[in-house]
């Protein structure tokens, strides 16, 4: 479980306090073991900031964060990293291009463990391992394990990005827009590919997306952010009976309709 207590966080680009941008304005927010969160909401709004302040890219201003009851506020990036999963909407960030399907792998089976040789981690058992869980992608990606990433499409290469953060079962996975950059097609398997991940790996997910029909289709729960606060929350048999329109019209009752929002 996450527990966010009023959070905020704010920008300061030089010494005048007159241009400092408060970016996260006292967000409280819960995280269970069982949820997958969706987050909407316009450019600017404060989505990514969150993201990046519970990863511990950035360091709060106020507020507190906790995970399974550990304080982890000033708990360095690296080393939220050992439990934490994230996936960026490049689909280049995440993977090695030099280094071959097997290798991003592996490294990503040992995240958070006891440091020891690699090359011990390169095994026939684990090749094996790897492409059974390949497989089901029907992308053939298990007839390919000593290809280096960076002949990969970009369909491919976030699919595999997205099986290596949830390799090691992460306490938490960040998703922060990650089929954005993606043509509809593949955006669309990898939508199905995350959905399968997080209900079978039983991951907690925070899942940032501009698509209005994948906010309301996936997880359990969605929240919008508007100017660095949450504005709306809904969940349940309440969230699976939204519509677009619905979420227009909170939209426009809320704050301005985002020109980012995707309807289609």
């Amino acid at each position: 479980m996450l527990e966010i207590k009023d959070l905020h966080k704010a920008f300061r680009p030089d010494s005048n306090p007159e241009h400092n941008k408060t970016v996260l304005r006292g967000i409280d927010l819960t995280i269970n073991d069982s949820d997958f969160i969706t987050v909407i909401g316009s450019n600017g709004s404060g989505k990514t900031t969150l993201l990046n302040v519970i990863a511990g890219v950035y360091m709060p201003d106020g507020g507190t964060i906790a995970l399974d009851g550990r304080d982890i506020t000033k708990l360095p990036v690296e080393k939220r990293a050992k439990f934490i999963g994230r996936v960026f909407q490049d689909p280049r960030i995440g993977t090695i291009a030099d280094l071959s399907l097997f290798e991003n792998l592996s490294i990503a089976s040992r995240r958070g463990q006891k440091q020891s040789p690699f090359r011990w981690a390169l095994t026939k058992k684990n090749e094996e391992a790897f492409q059974k869980l390949l497989e089901p992608l029907g992308l053939g990606l298990e007839n390919r394990m000593m290809d280096p990433m960076g002949s990969f499409s970009g369909g491919q290469r976030q699919s595999v990005t997205l099986l290596m953060a949830a390799l090691s079962v992460p306490k938490l996975l960040l998703l922060d827009e990650h089929t954005a950059a993606l043509d509809p097609g593949t955006a669309k398997k990898v939508m199905e590919l995350t959905d399968t991940i997080v209900r079978d790996m039983k991951v907690p997910t925070l899942m940032i997306t501009h698509n209005m029909k994948d906010a309301i289709k996936y997880g359990n729960r969605l929240i919008m952010m508007s100017e660095g606060k949450i504005i709306f929350s809904v969940e349940g048999e309440e969230k699976k009976k939204l519509t677009v329109n619905d979420l227009i019209g909170k939209f426009t009752s809320l704050e301005s309709v985002p020109d980012s929002a995707v309807l289609g």
